[in-house]
């Protein structure tokens, strides 16, 4: 019986299937993955528009009542027992305007934004978490500006208590977050709960120095005291970074006894 070498050379061989078969899953691959960080981008960019948003409500509010609204069910932030912040979140009990409309929720897990104010509610920061899976960070908007040298970077904390946070304490002092670093996150994607890689405060400031906001018109200790911005205990000392004559920035020991 003689075989066609025609019906041979027409037909695929196995190696020609497998081939054919791996750059399928591997297009596949590629186009899932394109995907889903089309998706997650988006997301993202919903993010950004929701603090943006959340910003411009909060201006509003400000110039109608003189001060942040506090955050809904909120905890305090403490540092050698004085209380120099209040954190939560960013829900419907806040009450920012007189429209209907509910306060914009994260799109993946559909909870609300961090808020944090300042104790006199005179500065702000919402904070959120970014899903882009290759470079993780946090989504920080603010008008928070920081006056203690390694202390008090920002306002916001990944943690999920609500109870007095004495951030004093060696523990909480991975837990700021920063804008652009993977650090430290309001939330995990996977969890629900606040993240940290353990990185030590001076760690993630001189990684994020570049990004890393600094006192730029207080003067002295007695100004930084008028605008609420002593964060020590009555029997201790702070070092403060201040403007000298020059307007450059030092680092100056403030004693609160005096």
């Amino acid at each position: 019986m003689k075989i066609s070498t025609k019906s041979i050379s027409s037909a695929f061989t196995l190696v020609e299937i497998v081939v054919t078969a791996t750059i399928l899953v591997i297009l596949t691959s590629i186009w899932f993955y394109s995907y889903t960080k089309s998706i997650s981008d988006a997301r993202d960019t919903a993010r950004i528009t929701d603090v943006s948003a959340l910003w411009s409500q909060l201006s509003l509010y400000k110039r109608e009542r003189w001060a942040y609204p506090f955050p809904w069910d909120r905890f305090n932030l403490v540092n050698w027992s004085v209380i120099i912040g209040y954190q939560w979140k960013m829900n419907t009990k806040v009450s920012l305007t007189t429209s209907s409309t509910n306060l914009p929720l994260d799109p993946e897990l559909k909870i609300p934004y961090i808020y944090s104010t300042t104790r006199n509610r005179q500065e702000y920061q919402i904070a959120a978490s970014a899903e882009n899976s290759d470079s993780p960070y946090t989504i920080l908007q603010w008008d928070y500006r920081s006056v203690s040298k390694n202390v008090l970077p920002n306002i916001a904390l990944a943690l999920d208590t609500i109870s007095d946070t004495d951030i004093s304490l060696p523990s909480s002092k991975s837990l700021f977050l920063f804008d652009k670093g993977f650090n430290t996150l309001p939330y995990d994607f996977n969890t629900g709960t606040p993240y940290s890689d353990g990185s030590s405060l001076d760690q993630m400031l001189s990684a994020a120095w570049d990004d890393y906001w600094q006192n730029t018109d207080l003067r002295s200790c007695s100004e930084i005291n008028l605008a609420w911005k002593n964060i020590s205990a009555t029997w201790s000392t702070d070092e403060y970074q201040t403007l000298d004559s020059n307007w450059v920035l030092q680092d100056t020991i403030c004693d609160w006894i005096l």
